[in-house]
């Protein structure tokens, strides 16, 4: 498997163990110290529940190359380091736009007190 940019938007084994698969996206891989055993990665969910104020919407404008058919949401309390050969290389591959990429950082800002 190719290493993935931070950025990228693609399907993994869940690592929540709440499905079989779903969507993430990747933090680090390409330059992580262990690419060969280590991704870190942030789930993406299809509801924000009672964390609405903390599970950003996902939305087309901060994807390329990937869209998701139902309402997606950006889980930044769901940060794994997973394996690389969990990652379905078979399923479509997107990344986040710039607009995704402050998305991403404003969500993990926000869990700071």
């Amino acid at each position: 498997m190719s290493k993935l940019s931070a950025g990228d938007v693609c399907w993994a084994q869940d690592p929540t163990d709440a499905h079989p698969q779903r969507p993430i996206v990747v933090l680090s891989h390409d330059t992580h110290p262990f690419s060969a055993t280590d991704c870190t990665v942030m789930c993406i969910g299809t509801s924000a529940g009672k964390y609405q104020q903390t599970t950003p919407e996902l939305r087309d404008e901060h994807l390329n190359g990937i869209s998701f058919n139902n309402t997606s949401y950006l889980m930044p309390w769901a940060l794994y380091t997973i394996a690389p050969g969990s990652i379905m290389n078979g399923k479509t591959k997107g990344e986040l736009t710039e607009d995704g990429r402050r998305l991403v950082k404003k969500s993990l800002i926000s869990l700071i007190p």
